[in-house]
């Protein structure tokens, strides 16, 4: 009796083994490829994995390229994983060095390349730094070799109207030192966020361009209310369209500006209605 129970046991697992092994499938999770482009992607779940033996293909960004060096890329799910694996590598070029010298100026370095420079007396890469590398996000440091005269530095970076940097201001700022702003809610960034000193003075900072306040005042002053909201007060981003339309019983003014309207740094053309007539259409 108890034999019987092991062997029926032993047959089971056996049973359950099998089936396991013919029906698992190899699966390669989608593929997520930082920088890359894969083909007719519309096709595919990015949830749901590929079954081995699909072939896909992608394409690098601009200023990215896939260790191959070609365009389209053709990439293979086997029992390993994607096969060659998908990458794409960021393209650096490395210019003319001012007050220094490199055999690398002129030529394109690929992500984690690393280019030695040579800096004239008196000068210096950032940090006193001799070398440089090709990153995911460019030069790790700008390729430029800066004056090691004291006067080079700056001081705290200049304020902006409704904004703020986004690190604790300090004092001093090495050359080269490089903060960035932000904008509070609603106010749009108009030019680079980051600013950097050189030479003893920052660059130009962003502007924080202000949003429109709408108001049932305002509104009530050219007798019109929103198109689409129900709302007393409404705060539109600069570059954002809004769009209004007359309150019952009154018409578009003759003068009137059109109902679709841009807010343009806090500034916005109202239109205008009138009290319809009884004998107006």
């Amino acid at each position: 009796m108890g034999w019987s129970i092991v062997l029926l046991l032993a047959s089971a697992y056996l049973t359950l083994c099998l089936s396991t092994a013919e029906g698992e499938e190899r699966l390669c999770d989608f593929p997520k490829i930082s920088h890359g482009i894969l083909y007719d992607a519309k096709k595919y779940d990015p949830l749901s994995p590929v079954p081995r033996g699909k072939v896909l293909y992608y394409s690098c960004e601009y200023n990215f390229v896939s260790p191959p060096n070609s365009f389209w890329n053709l990439i293979t799910c086997t029992e390993e994983g994607w096969s060659p694996t998908p990458k794409c590598l960021r393209l650096c070029f490395f210019p003319f060095v001012e007050n220094g010298d490199s055999t690398s100026s002129g030529q394109t370095h690929l992500e984690g390349d690393t280019v030695q420079v040579v800096c004239n007396q008196g000068y210096s890469l950032q940090n006193n730094q001799s070398s440089i590398a090709c990153t995911e996000e460019g030069w790790s440091i700008p390729p430029e070799c800066i004056s090691t005269n004291s006067r080079g530095k700056c001081g705290p970076p200049p304020p902006i109207d409704n904004g703020d940097i986004t690190s604790f201001p300090l004092p001093e700022y090495q050359p080269l030192s490089s903060v960035e702003y932000q904008c509070k809610s609603f106010n749009k960034m108009q030019g680079n966020k980051k600013i950097t000193c050189r030479n003893g003075e920052w660059s130009e900072p962003p502007k924080c361009l202000n949003a429109c306040i709408i108001s049932e005042e305002i509104m009530g002053k050219h007798n019109i209310i929103l198109k689409w909201r129900e709302i007393g007060k409404v705060y539109v981003p600069s570059g954002d369209y809004v769009e209004f339309t007359c309150k019952p019983g009154y018409k578009k003014a003759n003068t009137s500006p059109q109902f679709r309207i841009v807010c343009i740094d806090g500034h916005i053309s109202y239109p205008s209605c009138t009290k319809r007539s009884w004998f107006s259409n």
